[in-house]
């Protein structure tokens, strides 16, 4: 039924109501003469409504004048009528043609690329292995078979646990899981000590295999031996020593410490409200500017904006909008009372040590002290003093 509403439309029919008083003997001579009508529905007042296709409604002129009935078209329904009504505007009916032929061809192609999931994994590097396969902005999705990219990434990638890539409109979804790395075995039979990573005092030290040869609170520095792999027989001296990988924890003091100036004109970047934004867009790989003019300004912050057009979620267009926004400011010098300057410095002396700590390692305590420097000028600084393991493996040579 749907296929032949269908078949009526693309070949044009018209709705009709026929008058008279011979109206059975008019459907009758119809079919007599395989004029198919269809919806047929009596109405009051010897009046019948019927759909009937634009070749049959040629064909009613005898059938009118043998029943003398009257006919008229309410409505005119399908593609021939159409495209008659927009016979007169060809200029609008080929740019709509343009236009869809565009449309799809758009669509026929990839323009945005998106992964998620990815932390140690860097986004770049799984781009380059997607591009490798094919998979890359411009690419005809067709061309795409998901699985295989999907099967040659984690041959390529050992740091992935599962990756899934789906196709949905002109976009490509890329997911990815990364594989938790088992702990490295350590391999016995190569004979090490356990040496100071930094300097540092001896907090406390397990030696699970190999002998200590420093105590708490015995002041070490980089490189020094903790813990010894050469283990001598006690009852036998002169026997040669029994080589173990030494294993173990030591746990140290360690100090980090950074300096800053004590200032009280202060310099600072302030905006004056003024702003000057500029337009490009990008029309697949080309980036065009639009109107651009020179910056009116002599300082000025620049801030970029990029916006990705697409109709709806999933239907990306090879069109991007660049906003480059121009912000004026000018330098302020601002004097500031001599406890605020200590602040500022302290704040930013205890940030500057803080940096240089590692993330295994226990705050105990900082101290802020104000000093003085070689030129007379005061700075502060800080001290903040840690507890970190600071034992690592060194293979002994000659062995």
């Amino acid at each position: 039924m749907l296929i032949w509403r269908l078949w009526n439309y693309i070949k044009g029919y018209v709705i009709i109501i026929v008058e008279g008083y011979f109206l059975e003997k008019f459907i009758n001579i119809c079919t007599h003469r395989n004029i198919r009508l269809w919806n047929v529905k009596w109405q009051k007042n010897s009046r019948v409504s019927m759909k009937l296709s634009i070749d049959d409604f040629r064909e009613l002129r005898p059938v009118v004048k043998k029943t003398r009935c009257k006919v008229h078209i309410v409505k005119r329904k399908g593609i021939p009528f159409i495209l008659n009504r927009y016979k007169s505007r060809k200029a609008f009916v080929i740019g709509s043609g343009i236009c869809i032929i565009a449309f799809f061809l758009i669509s026929s192609f990839i323009w945005d690329i998106s992964v998620a999931g990815n932390s140690n994994v860097s986004t770049e590097f799984i781009l380059e292995r997607l591009r490798e396969n094919g998979v890359r902005t411009g690419a005809l999705k067709f061309r795409i078979n998901t699985d295989d990219v999907v099967e040659n990434m984690m041959l390529q990638i050992n740091d992935l646990a599962r990756i899934s890539v789906s196709l949905k409109g002109t976009r490509i979804y890329v997911e990815v899981t990364e594989r938790t790395k088992p702990p490295e075995l350590i391999n016995k039979e190569i004979p090490c000590d356990i040496i100071a990573s930094r300097d540092g005092v001896v907090y406390s030290i397990v030696a699970k295999e190999g002998l200590e040869t420093v105590k708490i609170g015995d002041t070490v520095t980089k490189g020094q031996q903790l813990i010894t792999g050469r283990v001598l027989n006690v009852k036998n001296p002169e026997a040669p020593p029994l080589m173990v990988h030494s294993m173990g924890s030591v746990k140290a003091r360690t100090w980090y410490e950074a300096t800053a100036k004590i200032e009280q004109n202060l310099v600072t970047a302030k905006r004056t409200g003024l702003k000057k934004e500029m337009y490009s867009i990008v029309f697949f790989t080309k980036k065009i500017k639009l109107f651009h003019t020179q910056i009116p300004y002599n300082n000025s912050e620049h801030v970029e904006l990029k916006k990705k057009l697409s109709l709806g979620a999933n239907f990306a267009l090879p069109f991007e909008l660049i906003t480059d926004q121009y912000y004026e400011y000018e330098l302020e010098q601002n004097k500031v009372d001599m406890a605020t300057a200590k602040k500022i410095a302290s704040e930013k002396a205890v940030e500057l040590a803080q940096k240089q700590i590692p993330s295994h390692a226990e705050v105990l305590k900082k101290n802020i002290t104000e000093v003085e420097d070689g030129d007379g000028s005061k700075s502060v600084r800080a001290l903040i003093e840690c507890i970190e393991d600071i034992g690592i493996t060194q293979e002994i040579g000659g062995m």
